[in-house]
């Protein structure tokens, strides 16, 4: 689902740029999501090591050797000169290990696979993260833009009012303490107006942390876009869907998964271990093993069985069952706080969007009735009864309504979205189609 973007060029026209464009930004940009992407591919080469514990391990070695040899005979009388020998020796040897029985090595293999669907589900879990940050981000760069508006139209009363207050005062008909009222409240209002407008900013900047560095005007939430519902079913429904899909609760389960296999791997430690051994060597020596013998080239072949047994290894070998056994422990701990966090973002996407209807409903009852209350000041003026200063101070209440009927319906919006996520059903499809939800039109 996405949001409708409006990239500005600094000293050029706007161009719009899509939700689609923005989630494509963010994907290749944040660095959690495409941690977890690493992360992915990490596991997958790990099933590979894994897999690759099963098949022959095949070895080449190689030397060359130069030598000297030199004899001291024992006769009598010692021959006049002592024989030296110099020569040179060269080997080569092939060395073939398939393993017939490593039951660690098979349990590895479980193990691995485990670890692969954990961080896919992560990938996941880390996409969804990555789609709610979004558009919780763009949604408060826009209630940030609304308060900027509600702030501006403050000021201009706060202006007029000012002005009205120092004609009142030159004309001694208002006091001092009146006029210095009405200068406060102004530069009340100017303060505010830039406290907001420095609040935007941060929002941008926040925005910018996941979509990269882009100058861009929020778009306006059309007022034809009607509010997501969240249907007949009750809050029990949403978190029992939850608890079989929620990505990070999945994952933990994998994760107690490949636990278990841990400790039954290094259980498996303890046992023997069969395989084939075979070896092919070729040396060739220019001398012979004693002194004044001939040199030789000799091949040998060997194939066998190697059963190895371990018996004592330190206690080492114990203590990495306990270890397992403890981070076991650990497994099923975070699996718990998955399942409650599960729960509670569910319970919080409920209720904030059961509040959020509410004050929705409340914010536009505020809204029409400012609206009128607008229009009839401006009616008003025409027939001379009401100054310039009541219409800005109806079309301050107006704009202020306007600012919170908005934020209620950001409110629901991202709560649909927040529960989407929670029961792994946020996918960027969903939020690229929250596009209609957005016009162009951007008031000042």
């Amino acid at each position: 689902m996405c949001l409708t973007l409006t990239l500005v060029l600094v000293a050029q026209a706007a161009i719009g740029l899509t939700m689609k464009e923005a989630v494509e930004l963010a994907m290749s940009n944040d660095p959690t999501f495409l941690a977890a992407q690493a992360n992915l591919n990490v596991s997958r080469e790990r099933s590979k090591q894994a897999v690759a514990g099963l098949f022959p391990q095949i070895t080449a070695s190689a030397n060359t050797t130069s030598n000297q040899r030199k004899y001291d005979l024992h006769s009598d009388p010692p021959p006049p000169n002592t024989p030296t020998e110099r020569y040179n020796s060269n080997s080569a040897q092939l060395n073939l290990t398939q393993p017939l029985w490593r039951h660690n090595s098979v349990i590895a293999m479980t193990q691995a696979d485990l670890a692969v669907s954990q961080a896919d589900f992560q990938l996941i879990a880390a996409a969804q993260e990555l789609l709610v940050r979004l558009s919780q981000s763009w949604f408060d760069t826009m209630q940030a833009r609304d308060s900027v508006q509600a702030a501006a139209a403050q000021v201009r009363t706060a202006r007029q009012q000012l002005d009205l207050s120092q004609r009142a005062h030159d004309k001694g008909i208002l006091s001092l303490t009146d006029l210095e009222d009405a200068r406060a409240k102004h530069e009340q209002a100017l303060a505010e107006h830039a406290m907001a407008q420095s609040e935007l900013e941060i929002r941008l900047a926040a925005l910018e942390q996941i979509i990269g560095p882009v100058q861009l005007t929020p778009p306006m939430l059309s007022e034809q876009y009607p509010s997501p519902q969240m249907g007949a079913e009750p809050l029990e429904h949403w978190l029992a869907q939850a608890g079989t899909d929620n990505p990070a609760l999945l994952a933990a389960r994998r994760a107690l998964d490949a636990a278990n296999e841990e400790v039954r791997k290094q259980k498996a430690g303890h046992e023997p271990t069969l395989d084939l051994v075979a070896t092919y060597s070729n040396t060739a020596q220019a001398a012979g093993i004693t002194g004044r013998e001939f040199g030789f080239d000799s091949r040998q072949s060997t194939i066998g069985l190697q059963l190895n047994m371990p018996l004592y290894a330190g206690g080492g070998q114990s203590a990495k069952v306990r270890e397992a056994l403890a981070l076991k422990d650990k497994a099923m701990q975070e699996l718990e706080a998955a399942r409650r966090q599960a729960r509670m973002s569910v319970k919080e996407a409920w209720y904030t969007w059961r509040a959020g209807m509410v004050r929705e409903t409340s914010a536009r009852q505020a809204m029409q009735s400012a609206e009128l209350n607008r229009r009839g000041a401006q009616s008003a003026r025409e027939r001379g009864i009401k100054a310039d200063i009541d219409v800005l101070q109806a079309e301050q209440q107006l704009a202020i309504a306007q600012r919170d009927w908005r934020k209620a319906r950001y409110d629901i919006i991202l709560s649909r979205i927040k529960l989407d996520a929670a029961c792994g059903q946020l996918d960027a499809d969903r939020v690229v189609a929250l596009d209609v939800a957005f016009s162009d039109r951007v008031e000042e």
